[in-house]
């Protein structure tokens, strides 16, 4: 479907909402890349289900670039100069340099920045000790002025790579400097900021680029984080500066017969030393905590343990089952001695048993057996 006259005058009037005193100064890179961002973001939003919105990306783009190409001035300029490089598509991009040119002949110079080379100075991250959240940064230089951009994604085995927060700022210490500091309170669960390759920048963020995140809020935009919105044309463009690799998300591996009879046995030989007396169900039980945790490496989390009780348990089993009773008795045991026999550090240790035991506080809490919440194990980005 195309895009109709009214659909194009609703987005003009969406680029032209900014007064004039507010738009950013035109040879403030920084400021002038991140405002363009916000702009491309909304309209990836919009165009992100195409079935629903019935437009594209690259035709909201065409929009943009008109739009500024009629402005004619030194904000348009440095708008289109900034859209050479964070225009979603390849013709978006194309089409912002033809239209740069344009205004040039116009009379309308392309601000001091446009063409400078941008280096990228380091890569960061941070996050927890489990694997569930990592926050990547990059800090780039540049002759107008440096700057660094952050990035954090949720993870998990068993669901979609979920953007929770974004930030762009032109002293890149000022983005480390929260992480530092609540790291260094949680040393526990959290590592503080530490350089890493640019490689793994790349892996850990891009599939978060594409559709993750809308499937992971269902398909509602406005549960998406405004500062990723702000932010993500930013970060993809950045992203094309470092190694493209392919990240194959890979094939889930299941633990093999074997596998699993090993970990049931050691978790049932663990749980007999401490004199623990088990019945039919608390066997099926070892059964479904060694296999859910199995999956591509043996392994348990905060988040592993959510999911297992709160989506996988529950769209398999009837509440008043023996086996959810059964896992209820265990669970607490099953994390400690999980997290003892994988790489968990031990400091770490009490904050998983604490997650742990709050969501088993009054569990089961579902009512009826709900296949459409179900979640089983992928492969993680990481």
């Amino acid at each position: 479907m195309s895009l109709s006259e009214e659909e194009r005058e609703r987005w003009i009037g969406i680029l032209d909402g900014l007064p004039a005193d507010q738009t950013p100064d035109p040879e403030n890179r920084v400021k002038v890349e991140a405002n363009l961002s916000g702009f491309l973001g909304h309209m990836w939003v919009n165009a992100t289900i195409p079935e629903v919105q019935g437009v594209s990306v690259a035709e909201l783009q065409m929009v943009a670039v008109q739009y500024f190409l009629n402005r004619a001035d030194e904000y348009a300029s440095a708008s289109l100069a900034a859209m050479t490089e964070l225009a979603e598509t390849p013709g978006g991009r194309r089409a912002a340099l033809k239209a740069l040119g344009r205004l040039e002949q116009l009379g309308v110079a392309a601000p001091g920045w446009y063409g400078e080379e941008l280096a990228l100075a380091a890569c960061w991250e941070s996050g927890d000790v489990y694997g569930d959240c990592r926050t990547y940064f990059m800090s780039f230089k540049a002759p107008s002025g440096d700057f660094g951009l952050s990035y954090t994604v949720d993870y998990s085995d068993f669901h979609f790579d979920m953007v929770t927060a974004c930030g762009h700022h032109p002293d890149f210490e000022e983005l480390l400097r929260p992480h530092r500091e609540r790291n260094a309170i949680f040393t526990d669960r959290l590592y503080l900021p530490r350089q890493c390759e640019p490689i793994e920048v790349y892996k850990g963020t891009v599939r978060s680029l594409d559709d993750w995140d809308i499937f992971c809020v269902g398909g509602d935009s406005s549960g998406l984080d405004f500062s990723y919105l702000a932010v993500r044309a930013m970060w993809k463009a950045r992203l094309r500066m470092l190694p493209q690799v392919e990240v194959d998300p890979g094939e889930m591996v299941a633990p093999t017969p074997d596998e699993q009879g090993l970990r049931n046995g050691a978790f049932l030989m663990y749980l007999l030393t401490g004199h623990r007396e088990l019945e039919e169900p608390h066997m099926k039980a070892i059964d479904e905590m060694c296999w859910f945790h199995g999956f591509n490496g043996f392994s348990v989390s905060p988040v592993s343990s959510f999911v297992f009780l709160e989506r996988y348990l529950p769209a398999k089993y009837e509440p008043t089952d023996p086996v959810i009773s059964a896992v209820r008795d265990l669970m607490p045991d099953f994390v400690t001695w999980a997290a003892n026999v994988t790489d968990v550090p031990l400091e770490a240790l009490p904050y998983l048993e604490h997650k742990t035991a709050q969501v088993l506080k009054g569990y089961p809490r579902w009512k009826a057996m709900d296949k459409e919440i179900t979640r089983v194990p992928r492969p993680r980005s990481l």
